[in-house]
């Protein structure tokens, strides 16, 4: 069977390279013999979750890639030991 080739630029949903790579790791996890049963009980199972915690498990990871970058954005607001030794000693106010 072939595919006709075509420009057309297919834009992936948001998520769902998320619920492969999740499904693909749960997959070589469990090495199960049969895997379309596997992945209709995987999603099931992330369907029951979603319900449950009212967070879509395809975007956990996304979430967690977002915390991440701010965290880095944040480590480099900070200053070094360098600049932070360079500033001037302030005496505390005795009252």
């Amino acid at each position: 069977m072939s595919i006709p080739f075509s420009n057309t630029q297919q834009r992936i949903p948001r998520g769902f390279a998320n619920l492969l790579e999740g499904l693909a790791r749960e997959v070589l996890r469990e090495q199960p013999e049969d895997i379309p049963c596997f992945a209709a009980e995987y999603f099931e199972d992330l369907l029951e979750e979603r319900e449950r915690h009212g967070i879509d498990p395809s975007e956990w990871k996304e979430q967690l890639e977002e915390l991440k970058l701010k965290r880095s954005e944040l480590k480099k607001q900070r200053p070094t030991l360098e600049q932070v030794s360079n500033l001037p000693e302030i005496s505390p106010i005795l009252t």
